[in-house]
């Protein structure tokens, strides 16, 4: 291998590398925000609905989907929390994710 090739390989280890932090994360913070869901909500059976959440992931590479589902879940529940303040929300467990990730104990 030439000097460009190992330059190429190696950019496609980080490039491969950052996609599988970027899953694990997200991975993890759907996994603490339906916890944090079935918290408000009353529900028992958080691995259920996290099963609910992985499936429209699936459907849907963004988080609109899960947004909606989030949002109609609470306020059938009676709670009355914003997009706003679900977006703030998620974006403070990623944060969480990444960290707890990133630092394992």
């Amino acid at each position: 291998m030439n000097v460009f090739e190992d330059r190429e390989k190696a950019l496609e280890q980080i490039y491969f590398l950052d996609c599988e932090m970027a899953f694990r994360v997200r991975s993890r913070r759907d996994r603490l925000l339906a916890r944090w869901v079935c918290t408000m909500t009353g529900a028992v059976d958080i691995e259920a609905y996290l099963e609910q959440l992985v499936d429209i992931r699936v459907a849907s590479a963004d988080d609109e989907g899960l947004i909606a589902k989030i949002l109609a879940d609470l306020n059938t529940s009676g709670k009355d929390i914003g997009e706003r303040a679900l977006r703030e929300r998620m974006d403070m467990l990623t944060a969480g994710a990444a960290r707890d990730l990133a630092h394992p104990s």
